[in-house]
């Protein structure tokens, strides 16, 4: 068996830490791209809310549910999740993000099409009733 049958392409990872008012519509964003070949690997670090149980009431079989019996912190739960994806490409996910349905199919259309690069990144865009709004100003100083 070649490695392509064995593994999925991309590797979606998401670290969790008490997200659970945010969980189902991230989780459900990435569920629902139109690129399917890909695991999900979440770790939940150590929450103390109802984290484990959405991401458990999932039986997508893509989900691939890492939980660590205590909270570690944000590096090392990152590091913990990256040892775990087997994909030809890491897609990173955070626990409030919600992305757009055609999302990894860009990105992967965009590493075939130029193997020159080794990383992207993706535009966002605020939303919700309560966006912070902060003046930005930049010096030349």
């Amino acid at each position: 068996m070649d490695r392509e049958s064995q593994f999925p392409r991309v590797s979606v990872f998401m670290p969790v830490y008490n997200a659970e008012q945010y969980l189902n519509e991230s989780i459900d964003s990435i569920l629902n791209q139109t690129y399917s070949d890909f695991e999900f690997v979440i770790v939940n670090d150590g929450s103390t809310d109802k984290s484990a149980e959405v991401i458990k009431s999932y039986t997508d079989k893509r989900i691939r549910f890492i939980e660590n019996p205590r909270n570690i912190g944000l590096i090392a739960s990152l590091n913990i999740g990256l040892e775990t994806c087997r994909g030809d490409y890491i897609v990173r996910m955070d626990q409030d993000d919600i992305s757009l349905p055609t999302r990894i199919e860009k990105q992967v259309r965009f590493m075939d099409e130029n193997p020159e690069y080794g990383l992207i990144g993706c535009w966002f865009e605020d939303f919700g009733e309560e966006i912070p709004t902060k003046e930005v100003r930049y010096s030349s100083d």
